[in-house]
């Protein structure tokens, strides 16, 4: 067992001693110049000896006190060191966003600077996942997902509607099997990034049957499937969010006039009893005019159709 004097009455010493006086310390130490005073004295007693030398009301170290000084105030000055590196800030406050890595990058990220800029006490953090969170409301604070889920305590509300429509690359437009009208989809591999759901629903839309739709290209990533449609690798049914960087880029087109409006959303979830969070609420607040500011911006299709 370790030998160690009181603890509190060497920081009380350390106090007194780097300010030369009893009414300073107990002032920073938010206590009373009598308690300083008897702290002290426990401190000298467990000594044996005195610390200061007392002369008409002032202290002063004397040579016990001399030596113990740099002792405490380095020990003082290393946990406090410590502490600052493993307590974290209390004036700051972690958001964890649960999300998918395509919508992260193709449409959060590049916002995110805005929210931090305006909330620098409320650090985002990032979860993707491709799917939706169990731990929503416990260690993760809010999410942001395609289509709709409904669970009990979980708050749901619509974020951005997304456009559907066919997308290729624009070497398979003039290719060996020209893609120019729906009836050449017959033709060329399907690529998914849900169970198929997107293609029936196009498919239906210009009245095309594809037998063999249950054979194209699955990808659990929706990442990862444009970019198989990018290098030609079939045709995507593509959202107006995801694909929007490819198709101003020249990297995917629209080969024919089928675009399906609000097919589904992207929607923002929290936990109802966690609504009045400051943290929770400053990011539903701003998210939701994030995606004002980007609905109020129409897209022209026909730019990208060939």
């Amino acid at each position: 067992m370790r030998k160690l004097p009181p603890l509190n009455a060497l920081r009380t010493f350390e106090a007194a001693a780097r300010l030369t006086s009893f009414t300073e310390a107990a002032s920073e130490l938010c206590v009373t110049h009598g308690a300083v005073s008897q702290q002290i004295r426990t401190l000298e007693d467990y000594f044996g000896r005195p610390l200061f030398t007392r002369s008409h009301g002032k202290v002063f170290l004397n040579n016990a006190g001399t030596e113990l000084l740099p002792v405490i105030t380095d020990s003082l000055d290393r946990i406090e060191k410590i502490s600052a590196r493993l307590v974290p800030d209390r004036d700051t406050e972690i958001l964890t966003v649960s999300i998918t890595t395509s919508f992260a990058s193709h449409w959060l990220i590049p916002r995110l600077p805005d929210f931090q800029q305006n909330h620098p006490n409320i650090h985002v953090r990032l979860a993707p996942s491709p799917s939706f969170p169990a731990n929503l409301g416990d260690g993760v604070d809010v999410a942001i997902r395609w289509g709709i889920t409904t669970i009990n305590g979980i708050e749901m509300e619509k974020l951005i509607d997304v456009d559907t429509f066919a997308a290729c690359s624009p070497s398979l437009i003039s290719g060996g099997r020209p893609l120019r009208q729906p009836q050449d989809l017959l033709n060329h591999s399907l690529i998914h990034d849900d169970d198929g759901q997107a293609w029936q629903a196009l498919l239906a839309e210009v009245g095309v049957v594809y037998p063999e739709q249950s054979r194209g290209l699955f990808y659990a990533d929706s990442g990862l499937a444009l970019q198989v449609a990018v290098e030609g690798g079939g045709v995507i049914v593509a959202g107006s969010i995801l694909a929007a960087n490819d198709l101003a880029a020249g990297h995917l087109v629209i080969p024919f006039d089928c675009i399906i409006p609000h097919r589904k959303a992207y929607n923002f979830y929290y936990p109802k009893q966690s609504a009045d969070q400051r943290k929770i609420s400053l990011f539903r607040d701003w998210i939701h005019q994030q995606a004002t500011i980007f609905t109020r911006k129409p897209v022209d299709y026909s730019s990208y159709m060939v």
